[in-house]
């Protein structure tokens, strides 16, 4: 790729490196190869940079590449319903975060630039960022834009400022350990889907429907597993350095205008989100992207990409017209690469 476009707005900063709670942590299962660090992101022993890409999907270097941005869980195991749909057209991959990751909003920006320009290099890609995923994807394409074809942007954060998430949200990680552990469950009701952290703990969520009354084990289980892939600490970073500063600074390129940071852009709202206000979020944005396409999904809540009676992620790109984009863009990479090479020869 060539021209990569100046930094996001974001200065680099001296960043404060909390201790966590030790805490045993391992990539989510169904993928396909081993998590690969960007190349930008190796990791000495003290460092708090913790995060890895892992390819979700057979490799097929002939097929564009999707790389997926997760909500703050940050653990990129959301999705497991769409991926196989989308199997054929992307070679997809995830980034994830290490529960003791302490990346700041620019050096996630910085890792993901550099796994763009080593794995899709002469390739078209595809960002789809998920609620704080998607101030991320924002970002980078911002920071990137000829290495970014196409943008699906799904429930975005980019309004955590003006929401009431961002007042409650906080007090979550001031909780007493022992409450805070069961507190990931009984927020269920918000995210539109009692199962929605099964692929997050590690559940495989496209064997069916969990039981319609789980059992007070359950419970407790699924709570302490969600709360170690979020513990408190790094629940409190990610709130503050990926969510504020990092709309703040999406926000700050969005309000200075100009052309969209992508050619195509897909712009997906849950109507029954209630973390999030995603459709009148939505609604801004495509006012701010230029020629991006806006789908409410009437039954969808913010946790949406595991629930595939109400989304079918690649339906969507098709219909929006970001599947044939990207496709177009990568198939001109591809000549362009060829072109080169036969001229070297």
């Amino acid at each position: 790729r060539s021209g990569h476009a100046s930094a996001c707005g974001i200065a680099p900063s001296r960043m404060l490196c909390l201790v966590p709670q030790p805490t045993a942590w391992s990539p989510p299962h169904r993928t396909h190869e081993r998590p690969r660090r960007s190349p930008r992101c190796s990791l000495a022993a003290a460092s708090p940079r913790d995060f890895a890409f892992r390819r979700l999907t057979p490799e097929r270097p002939e097929l564009p590449v999707l790389l997926f941005l997760p909500g703050i869980d940050g653990t990129g195991s959301a999705g497991a319903t769409q991926w196989p749909r989308l199997a054929s057209s992307f070679e997809v991959h995830a980034l994830s975060f290490a529960p003791a990751d302490r990346s700041s909003f620019g050096d996630v920006l910085s890792g993901c630039e550099a796994f763009l320009g080593d794995t899709a290099a002469g390739r078209g890609t595809l960002l789809v960022g998920e609620s704080t995923g998607a101030v991320a994807a924002l970002g980078l394409a911002y920071r990137a834009p000829d290495a970014v074809d196409g943008l699906c942007l799904v429930n975005p954060a980019t309004g955590y400022a003006g929401s009431a998430l961002s007042t409650l949200a906080p007090l979550l990680t001031r909780l007493p350990r022992g409450v805070y552990r069961a507190a990931p469950y009984a927020v269920t009701p918000l995210f539109g889907k009692r199962d929605w952290f099964r692929s997050i703990v590690g559940e495989d969520a496209t064997t069916g429907p969990p039981p319609l009354l789980p059992s007070p084990a359950a419970v407790l289980s699924a709570s302490g597993a969600l709360a170690d892939a979020l513990p408190a600490e790094a629940l409190a970073w990610r709130l503050e350095e990926h969510l504020r500063k990092g709309s703040a600074a999406v926000n700050g390129r969005l309000a200075a205008g100009g052309r969209a940071p992508a050619s195509s852009t897909l712009l997906l709202a849950g109507g029954r989100d209630l973390v999030l206000a995603s459709p009148a979020e939505t609604s801004r944005l495509q006012q701010r992207l230029p020629g991006s396409v806006r789908k409410l999904l009437p039954s969808a809540g913010h946790a949406c990409l595991d629930d595939a009676r109400s989304l079918n992620l690649r339906l969507e790109l098709a219909q929006s017209g970001v599947l044939s984009a990207v496709q177009r863009a990568h198939a001109g990479r591809r000549r362009e690469a060829a072109e080169a090479a036969e001229r070297v020869a």
